[in-house]
């Protein structure tokens, strides 16, 4: 029986003719150039190397591409149709350097299982991985730095609409947010509420059964802001923001509850900055017991006081606006017609005078409530 060499060694056999196609500028190089001239300001020039690794990666791709199709024109391989089980073989033999590598790109990218063994699933794989989300997303950041904000937009849209082929999946909540953020400039509102509830599906309170929801706003009703904080941690990072902005939104327009929503649940604006100060003092009451490993929360006034000892603490409720978040949140709670626990954390914000303005703040809406907009 007749021994098949895989594809692999094919390469590795064949390296100087291979490696003569590679010597050309990969594109992820013109990305890192491209990243450090925009880290350095220099961003006319960034722009440039940017394109250049979309273009780049486009070029390689449709090269793989071609290499394959001429491969499949080969009368003799024609003959075995679409069957990648039988084209493998052929190529290894007949050592076709560059129709291997175009393949071994696809199964390192997309896996060989699933291409389930056929070549025409290569090609249209090969053509799906010309996009470059990466270079998409930076081009937009350097528009944005030059202030091109609509042209910024379409190009993190266009790397929102790519974010498959992202090398770190990650990312893609970060475009979320700048799409957000311009929308937000651009003032249009109605698409920027639905990418920052894109955001959100993320998380497992949002996506979830509303019954946590519905139990924590009883727990926080009846009980007070302190059993709640005792009761309840939750933490996602890449949701905070996306919580903290939509309940800001929500109490600037005074979002009613939409149809379906539970009666015993809060008000839109109350319910997102509910999570979102569940989020960030979940993140204090961590750290603290990370620093200190019997510490155990006991009030909202104290948990306050002793992160205010702590310099990273002051820094991420700097970063975080915790005292802001507080502050609506109360607001909020207020105007949903719970104007006791509102008073009641407007009256520990006007007690710390670390909270700057919005201990000042609290302090006029102890003396006469009114509609503070964000």
């Amino acid at each position: 029986m007749r021994k098949v060499i895989p594809i692999v060694f094919l390469l590795l056999y064949s390296l100087p003719l291979w490696a003569q196609r590679q010597a050309e500028r990969p594109y992820w190089y013109s990305l890192e150039r491209g990243k450090q001239l925009f880290r350095n300001g220099d961003y006319g020039n960034a722009l440039i190397a940017l394109q250049d690794a979309r273009q780049d990666r486009r070029d390689m791709y449709t090269r793989m591409k071609a290499d394959i199709i001429t491969l499949l024109s080969i009368p003799e391989v024609r003959r075995m149709g679409d069957s990648l089980e039988l084209i493998e073989p052929y190529i290894v033999e007949r050592y076709h350097v560059n129709a291997a590598a175009a393949l071994e790109e696809v199964y390192y990218r997309v896996s060989k299982a699933a291409i389930n063994g056929s070549a025409n699933r290569v090609l249209e794989e090969l053509d799906r991985l010309k996009v470059f989300p990466e270079a998409e997303y930076w081009i937009g950041e350097t528009y944005r730095m030059e202030g091109e904000l609509g042209l910024a937009l379409e190009q993190y849209k266009k790397a929102h609409e790519q974010r498959a082929f992202l090398e770190n999946p990650a990312l893609d909540t970060d475009i979320l947010y700048k799409i957000v953020e311009l929308l937000k400039i651009k003032q249009e509102y109605s698409e920027m509420e639905a990418r920052a509830r894109e955001i959100l599906t993320q998380d497992s309170l949002y996506s979830g059964s509303t019954t946590t929801l519905i139990a924590m706003a009883r727990i926080l009703t009846e009980s007070g802001i302190n059993r709640f904080l005792t009761l309840y941690r939750h933490h996602n990072t890449a949701t905070e923001r996306a919580y903290q902005l939509l309940g800001l939104y929500y109490y600037d327009t005074e979002a009613p509850r939409p149809e379906g929503y539970a009666a015993d649940r809060l008000s839109p604006a109350a319910e997102h900055l509910m999570i979102a100060f569940l989020n960030q003092n979940t993140i204090l009451i961590q750290e603290l017991i990370r620093r200190q490993y019997n510490y155990t929360f006991s009030t909202l006034d104290a948990l306050i006081t002793d992160a205010y000892h702590n310099p990273v603490l002051v820094a991420y409720m700097a970063d975080y606006e915790y005292f802001k978040t507080i502050y609506y949140f109360a607001a909020a709670l207020y105007a949903d017609g719970k104007p006791v626990l509102g008073r009641r954390l407007w009256t520990l914000l006007s007690l710390h005078p670390e909270a700057g303005e919005w201990s000042k703040r609290s302090a006029n809406q102890l003396r006469s409530p009114f509609m503070d907009k964000p």
